[in-house]
């Protein structure tokens, strides 16, 4: 009697499965249905949490087409959980059913791998006035329901430390809502206002698909706030802001994104609404009441086969203080300027200030119009960009008498400047070094002639 050798049930499993397959290609139209699915792999991950990303497969029917489609939706489905390396589906023949007349039965396997549940990374970051070192550790799938504990620990020149306790979790099993609670405390050097900022706090969010195809954040926070390391030289403004301040607040957040590249788009256009609303909450006001609100929005497009890109930003906010004597913390207003947003001004130091100190505002809008082209002699595939750039930007106080005053002025008597420079795109951030010539600034600013380096995620 011949001998069989070890891996010959598999390759006959492997052979009738491509039948299988090459028979369903030929017919694309059958009506068939899936009876069955044996899940192999993913020994970490619940049962219940399985069932519910695939259960919907089943007894349905389907014609090939369809079919094949939903296996495909229910990979990437699966895939978007971010605890799995290897997810794929097999079909083979299974016995009729009654319930089923006319339709081919179809039996499934899925088959996962599942992905590291540790991770570590470390790194330096330069950038925007600030150079930090930081690690991140992060354990995955941590109860088998695509859970997540992360930990983050950065300690910079300007935000001197930071440390990010977050967990994460779907909703309801579901692949598209998530629900986030992070603790956070953090110390930060203020230079441009004299002081130092220490946050406390706990922050808890819903993320979940928004209207018109957007992404959408609801959450809650609660900080507790020090002005302290107040400097000798300090202001005025800056002395009676020092002490404590607790922050209660709910925030929403829309976004919605069509660019073919979030860090240097060349097409499409996004969308970005935030809102704010802290101290009305029962029994739990804090002695920090406004309302706060933000808008910013940028279209790309390019021309002559991507050679050269046009991109338009702008951004803008208004904070509304419901404090008795109309006053707003100094935590909580906006600050303008540097290389990743009004570049040609020193960083933050545009708008209000108090002596040497800019004390921040609560009405701001800024705009950049940039054009980036292909270097001669550089191919079309290449990261580096020649970058010719104006941009302009206006911080100021709140006239609570004529609010809208105020806003006339921000586009009335805008900071300008203008530059040229080089952009490198990496995978993770985008790199800017610009030489930048002020045009226009206002007594109280503090513009910068020359080159100016930026790194990060988002430009003006």
């Amino acid at each position: 009697m011949a001998e069989v050798p070890p891996d010959q049930p598999v390759k006959d499993a492997k052979r009738v499965q491509s039948l299988v397959y090459e028979a369903l290609e030929r017919n694309q139209t059958l009506p068939v249905a899936m009876t069955s699915l044996q899940i192999q792999g993913g020994n970490n991950t619940r049962s219940s949490f399985l069932r519910a990303q695939v259960d919907d497969l089943l007894s349905r029917p389907y014609t090939v087409r369809t079919l094949l489609q939903a296996l495909d939706d229910s990979a990437k489905r699966l895939n978007s959980f971010g605890i799995f390396k290897g997810v794929a589906y097999g079909l083979d023949l299974a016995a009729p059913q009654e319930n089923l007349p006319g339709v081919v039965a179809l039996e499934g396997t899925l088959l996962l791998q599942e992905a590291s549940t540790k991770r570590l990374r470390t790194g330096t970051d330069v950038g925007n006035g600030e150079v930090s070192a930081y690690a991140s550790g992060a354990l995955l799938n941590v109860f088998g329901g695509a859970e997540s504990l992360t930990i983050d620990a950065n300690i910079g020149s300007q935000r001197r430390s930071s440390y990010i306790v977050n967990y994460s979790t779907p909703i309801k099993n579901s692949h598209l809502w998530r629900a986030d609670i992070s603790g956070v405390a953090s110390s930060s050097n203020k230079e441009w206002a004299s002081h130092e900022e220490v946050l406390r706090g706990l922050r808890a969010k819903a993320v979940g698909p928004g209207a018109f195809g957007g992404t959408q954040e609801i959450g809650y926070e609660a900080f507790w706030r020090t002005v302290t390391g107040v400097k000798a030289h300090a202001s005025e403004s800056v002395r009676a802001a020092a002490g404590d301040s607790f922050k209660s607040s709910v925030f929403n957040t829309w976004t919605l994104d069509k660019r073919n590249d979030p860090l240097f788009p060349t097409e499409g256009f996004s969308i970005k609404l935030k809102n704010e609303v802290a101290g009305y909450l029962p029994n739990r006001q804090g002695d920090i009441q406004f309302m706060k609100g933000e808008v910013e929005s940028q279209v790309a497009k390019s021309f002559w086969k991507e050679n050269v890109t046009i991109s338009l930003t702008g951004r803008g906010g208004l904070l509304w203080s419901f404090m008795k004597d109309g006053k707003t913390n100094i935590v909580d207003r906006f600050v303008l300027g540097g290389a990743n947003d009004v570049r040609g001004f020193y960083l933050n130091r545009m708008g209000p200030r108090d002596e040497e100190d800019s004390v921040g505002g609560e009405a701001y809008a800024a705009g950049g119009l940039s054009l980036f082209s292909r270097l001669p002699g550089v191919t079309h595939t290449s990261p580096l960009r020649l970058h010719l750039f104006a941009n302009a930007g206006s911080l100021l106080g709140l006239n609570r008498e004529n609010p809208r005053e105020t806003i006339a002025k921000l586009f009335k008597e805008p900071s300008v400047a203008a530059g040229v420079g080089l952009i490198y795109k990496h995978p993770v951030a985008r790199f800017e070094l610009n030489f930048t010539l002020p045009i226009a600034a206002r007594a109280s600013e503090f513009p910068r002639k020359g080159f100016q380096f930026g790194l990060g995620m988002s430009f003006l």
